[in-house]
């Protein structure tokens, strides 16, 4: 699950959208440039707009240079990956099994971790991890709970500018959100639908939508094993979140 993840993540770092344009100079191109405060004394001001800091060097000598910035916008779009589960057990114990944020990894082990913020109880650290070819990569983010709907919706979303790692986890910035949905069945059961959704730019849609078959049945594993542990009595049951 976690290489599956990664691989994923990892395709936003390859398209060009993504890459900062600083690197390559004005739409791509590095040109030879001097201030306009270190030309010669004897150099004619005639011979450079005022309006141009920058100058290049030309066949002709020092010309005046105006430069114009691309204006192109990447466009991105939210992909879901869902799965869901009945548990034979109350609506209200299932959701209180939920509200202890540490405990997630228990049953979706490709999560590392999740840290509580000690200033801000509604933001956790998420850490997601793997090893392959004996390098280990790490990526993390930092996630806000939303207002929840007791008995019926827990959700979060991450904070822009949290995520970092180690490898392709150090250069990724992608934005994610997850639900986890509770509905009724019966005094003693319920139905769990987990939804786990990320951005990625539309040129990326097509290979991501290829990827994400992967990931259902793994989530699904998660929701089957959240019930195993809930129905043995192996997780406690809080009446807020912590």
């Amino acid at each position: 699950m976690k290489l599956v993840l990664f691989m994923a993540l990892g395709l936003c770092v390859a398209t060009p959208c993504f890459t900062p344009r600083s690197a390559f100079g004005v739409a791509g191109r590095t040109h030879l440039a001097a201030p306009r405060d270190s030309l010669p004394a004897s150099f004619p001001r005639s011979a450079y707009s005022i309006s141009s800091p920058l100058l290049r060097l030309s066949s002709s000598g020092l010309v005046s240079r105006k430069r114009t910035r691309s204006t192109h916008v990447a466009r991105a779009q939210w992909l879901n990956s869902k799965a869901s589960v009945q548990v034979p057990l109350p609506v209200e114990e299932c959701w209180g099994m939920w509200l202890r944020r540490e405990a997630i990894p228990q049953w979706m082990p490709w999560v590392s971790s999740v840290e509580i913020d000690n200033e801000d109880r509604d933001v956790s650290r998420w850490v997601l991890s793997t090893e392959q070819l004996g390098q280990k990569f790490e990526f993390s983010w930092k996630a806000k709970n939303l207002p929840p709907l007791k008995h019926k919706m827990i959700h979060w979303r991450s904070i822009d500018g949290s995520m970092g790692g180690s490898g392709i986890g150090s250069m990724l910035q992608v934005k994610n959100r997850g639900a986890v949905k509770f509905r009724k069945l019966s005094s003693n059961s319920c139905e769990i639908q987990l939804v786990i959704s990320y951005e990625m730019p539309d040129v990326l849609a097509p290979i991501i939508q290829q990827i994400s078959p992967l990931v259902q049945p793994i989530l699904q594993a998660d929701m089957d094993r959240f019930r195993d542990l809930a129905t043995q009595g192996k997780l406690e049951i809080f009446d807020e979140m912590v």
